[in-house]
């Protein structure tokens, strides 16, 4: 690119800069101003030029380059404008300084190809130039200088001699390769090359030049030129594998045929089409015919080895693959060899051999040794183990490289137990008659010769004792000769051992009773030789009989007098027990019960009051007063029946999230401004099944347990999070493995020790002062937790905080919509007429009063019972009953359960809620209630029966 007019150089670029900011007065060409016309146009001319070129000028050889030379310069290029050229390339000087010096004669030259050594970055190198000099003449018709284009032509150079070295390379491995190639051109495939390979296939028959048809006039009959013809016409190559080609031999018929595996690759002319067609292939008669041998010889061994199916062969590789598994490792394992080729060995050792690495060392010691051998444990595909015996020995090449190991092994369980059972048998018999206290003796066949072979006492160590021929005399009472001779004779009649206890007569006139024992040793025909027994003295043992005797004779009675005597205790054990709790019940709750019902009583004095004086402005001040305690009331009750673990539940599926967010309003209302509840609940979260009040009451009551150990206020976090509870986790928890839902409440209070945590969960502890808490809040959240099927953990430390996380089984299936919905309380009822008869079980005349009045307020037909026998007529009648409604604890025969179930049996299908003001699980049944059936805990409002009634009625008619 030119630069603006009148400024020399005249273009513009990173040379041409320099041009103008050196400092040519301090260079033989001096300043700018005073270079000739000549010198200028050179410059303007190689800087606007887009080939590299360089001048060089004046008598010291002043260097002038353009941009596209500068890369030529490399780290020569600082400092290269204005040197003189002998001394920026000194080391390329000899090659240039000819043609420099012809151009400074007025001569032009042009060289290509030219090689140069050069040293442009430090290290010598070889590089390839084309370039020419011209000469630059001034005005006078002298030369000023010379001017060069020039091009480094090195990778050019570089590349044509690698290709030239390639074309003769590939030239040596067409004439020496064991292959045999051919060129084929034209459609008629005429052979222009044939290397010493194809030449031999061929039988070194003259073929260069020739079409195929007439060199190898074979190929025709054997169908080899319809190939050909396919190939060139196609395009696409032919690949054969194991092709027969029957070559003319004269001189050796026997070898003609050939296998062969052959290309023909067709070639591509400079127009795209087909121009030949290169045939190459190898010989592969020897190999194929050494594989068929191989073949062979590995089937008859293999058939050998097989053979051999009492003994697994088994061959692995260096890291430990199988590679063989003959039919005996089949029978023996129980692995075929398909499903072992490839496997790791290791899969036939112990779990204890594995984890030694037992098959490491067996294979070092092998390499070291040259084999191992030995007996051990091994396991079966069944997973059952056998005894083993066998050796491991190591496959080596021809070089001796280890290639693997083979390992050849019988299944000797059957053998090693028989070993191990006659160890054990010769153990336990040398121990038994080391230790024994018995006489151990021989007789002979006929009793009358008896020799010791362990006697007792002084005798004991006399290894050599005598024949005995007396010894009926000598060791048995007089009394009993006739007794034993009778018992000798009987075994040996019927070949039986012999089991007798006699007496005998000490030296001092003292009688001890001894038990005597003998078996017969048979020989093959079935006689006996010998008979083997022992002698124990049994006189403590007969004295102890007759003891006991006498013992059992009184032991009936004393057991009897024993046993009253625990039930008493017992019985006082437990009232003792009852007499604390009810203590424990009285200084509990007996101030908040005193309260509410001041309560209860004053408001319904002053509305009693305030009637009869005709002032009814604060009627509703105390209706409410009233109210309030009742509602505290039930509220104190339902804690009680959960402390006793065994409330009324009534579970239904909720999502533990919906119901903190429903319940967020009213615990910020209750906890109050300065505590600060934030929530961390899981973004899909499980449903469970529970009692959704009893719930809503145990994070109220875990809420306001938390604001109280943070008086001055506090963060405090509810969190719902989906758990999977297994192996050691489960265990810790002492719950089921499975999934749960964790509900926690964390705070930042005060905190507990470990004193504390352990008495948290019993009735009436409390940690609050005297009237702000019962001791029964926790009580009651763990009764309701683990009576829902899960557990309560609390984490706390003094000073640092407390959470509590209650942990309830997942619930699969549809959950109900949010807890609310589940919970409605005080809404008015709807006004759509209730149509329907239904049946009141209640014993209590004044609660039966006020339900039949509620219900028939609402609309409904109802019909009255005061126990349930009449409630079972009623329900056997032709009446119309639509819904049972029974309190659960009947006075009579019948509970409202068994009421409910009768009920069923005349008439399938009906609703019954049942209303209980205790707990009445045992009654309504411990399980869930069936289809249909619900439970109304009292104390409740005149809405919540009116809807409840309603719901069951609604249910029903859509059925």
């Amino acid at each position: 690119m030119s630069g603006p007019p009148g400024r020399f150089p005249g273009s513009t670029g990173g040379v041409a800069e320099q041009v103008r900011a050196l400092d040519w007065q301090a260079t033989p060409v001096g300043a700018i101003e005073t270079w000739p016309s000549a010198l200028r146009n050179a410059i303007n001319l190689i800087l606007a030029s887009p080939e590299s070129m360089y001048v060089v000028w004046g008598d010291d050889l002043t260097f002038f380059f353009n941009d596209a030379y500068s890369p030529i310069l490399g780290p020569r290029l600082e400092g290269a404008l204005g040197a003189p050229l002998k001394q920026l390339w000194a080391d390329a000087w000899d090659a240039v300084r000819g043609p420099i010096e012809a151009a400074f004669a007025g001569n032009a030259s042009r060289y290509e190809n030219l090689p140069i050594a050069m040293s442009r970055r430090g290290e010598p190198e070889e590089t390839w130039w084309t370039f020419s000099f011209s000469p630059i003449h001034l005005d006078d018709g002298s030369v000023g200088g010379a001017f060069c284009v020039t091009n480094e032509v090195t990778n050019i150079v570089v590349a044509q001699q690698r290709l030239a070295r390639e074309n003769e390379r590939l030239i040596a491995l067409f004439d020496k390769s064991p292959m045999f190639m051919a060129f084929l051109s034209g459609p008629e495939h005429r052979v222009e090359l044939a290397n010493p390979g194809y030449e031999r296939l061929v039988g070194n028959r003259h073929v260069l030049g020739k079409s195929i048809r007439d060199a190898l006039p074979e190929i025709v009959e054997q169908g080899f030129l319809p190939l050909l013809d396919e190939v060139y016409r196609t395009g696409k190559p032919y690949i054969g594998n194991e092709v027969v080609y029957d070559a003319p031999y004269p001189s050796d018929p026997s070898s003609a045929r050939r296998m062969l595996d052959i290309v023909f690759q067709p070639v591509a002319g400079e127009d795209g089409t087909t121009a030949g067609v290169f045939v190459q292939g190898l010989d592969v008669t020897s190999h194929i015919e050494l594989q068929r041998s191989m073949r062979r010889v590995e089937a008859r061994n293999r058939q050998i080895i097989d053979s051999a199916k009492d003994y697994a062969i088994v061959a692995s590789d260096l890291e430990g693959r199988v590679t063989l598994w003959n039919a005996g490792a089949e029978h023996i394992f129980g692995w075929t060899e398909a499903e072992m080729l490839g496997q790791s060995v290791e899969v036939i050792y112990t779990a204890e051999d594995i984890q030694a690495e037992r098959l490491r060392h067996n294979r070092a010691v092998s390499i070291a040794s040259g084999g191992v051998s030995g007996e051990r444990w091994l396991m079966r595909r069944s997973g059952e183990r056998f005894w083993a015996n066998g050796a491991m020995t190591v496959l080596r090449g021809e070089d001796g490289a280890v290639l693997g190991f083979v390992k050849v092994l019988g299944d000797r369980t059957e053998e090693q137990r028989a070993s191990a059972a006659l160890v054990h048998s010769e153990r336990r018999l040398g121990a038994l008659v080391s230790a024994s206290s018995q006489s151990l003796y021989a007789v002979s066949a006929d009793w009358r010769e008896m020799r010791q072979i362990l006697p007792t006492g002084a005798e004991a160590a006399n290894d050599g004792l005598p024949v005995i021929t007396d010894w009926r005399e000598k060791y048995v009472h007089p009394d009993d000769l006739l007794l034993l001779e009778q018992a000798i004779a009987r075994a040996m009649e019927h070949r039986q051992p012999l089991a007798l206890e006699h007496r005998t007569l000490l030296a001092d006139g003292s009688v001890r009773w001894v038990q005597m024992r003998a078996v017969p040793l048979l020989d093959s025909t079935g006689v006996i030789t010998e008979w083997f027994g022992t002698a124990a003295d049994v006189t403590e043992r007969r004295q102890a009989e007759d003891q006991l005797r006498e013992l059992t004779q009184t032991l009936e009675e004393r057991v009897q007098a024993r046993s009253a005597e625990l039930q008493v205790a017992e019985e006082r054990l437990r009232q003792s027990q009852k007499m604390e709790a009810v203590g424990q019940l009285t200084g509990g709750l007996a101030h908040d019960f005193n309260n509410l019902l001041t309560a209860i009583s004053v408001g319904l004095e002053l509305l009693e009051l305030r009637i009869d004086q005709q002032r009814y402005d604060d009627v509703g001040r105390y209706l409410e007063m009233a109210q309030s305690s009742a509602a505290r009331a039930t509220a104190l009750t339902q804690r009680l029946l959960a402390f006793s673990r065994r409330q009324t539940l009534a579970p239904t599926p909720v999502v533990a999230d919906t119901m903190v967010r429903g319940m967020l309003d009213i615990i910020s209302r209750t906890l109050g401004p300065s505590i600060a509840i934030s929530t961390h609940l899981d973004s899909d979260p499980w449903a469970v099944l529970v009692d959704v009040p009893q719930m809503e009451n145990a994070l109220l009551n875990l809420c306001i347990n938390a604001r109280d150990a943070m008086p001055d206020g506090g963060p405090l976090i509810i969190s719902a999070a989906n758990v999977t509870l297994q192996g050691q986790a489960a265990a810790l928890l002492d719950t089921p493995p499975g999934d749960y839902i964790r509900l926690a409440v964390k705070d930042a209070g005060t905190g507990m020790d470990a004193a504390v945590i352990e008495k948290v969960f019993e009735p009436f502890f409390t940690t609050k002062p005297i009237g702000q808490g019962t001791g029964l809040g926790l009580s009651m959240i763990y009764g309701f937790t683990r009576q829902s099927g899960g557990q309560v953990r609390i984490d706390s430390q003094l000073g640092q905080g407390t959470t509590v996380e209650l942990y309830l089984p997942r619930f699969i299936g549809e959950a109900a919509g949010t807890p609310a919905e589940d919970t409605v309380q005080d809404v008015p009822v709807a006004s759509a007429p209730s149509v329907g008869t239904i049946l009141v079980v209640e014993d209590e005349e004044a609660i039966r009063a006020l339900l039949t009045e509620v219900l028939g307020g609402a609309g409904y037909r109802v019909l009255q019972a005061p126990e349930g026998g009449q409630a079972i007529d009623t329900l056997r009648s032709e009446e119309t009953i639509d819904l049972l409604i029974t309190d659960v604890g009947l006075t009579g025969g019948l509970n409202g359960r068994q009421v409910a179930d009768a009920g069923r049996q005349v008439r399938p299908g009906l609703p019954v809620l049942f209303i209980t003001g205790y707990a009445a699980s045992a009654a309504v049944g411990a399980g869930q209630l069936e289809e249909g059936m619900e439970v109304l805990t009292k104390p409740f409002t005149t809405t919540e029966l009116e809807r409840r009634a309603r719901a069951l009625l609604s249910a029903s008619s859509n059925h």
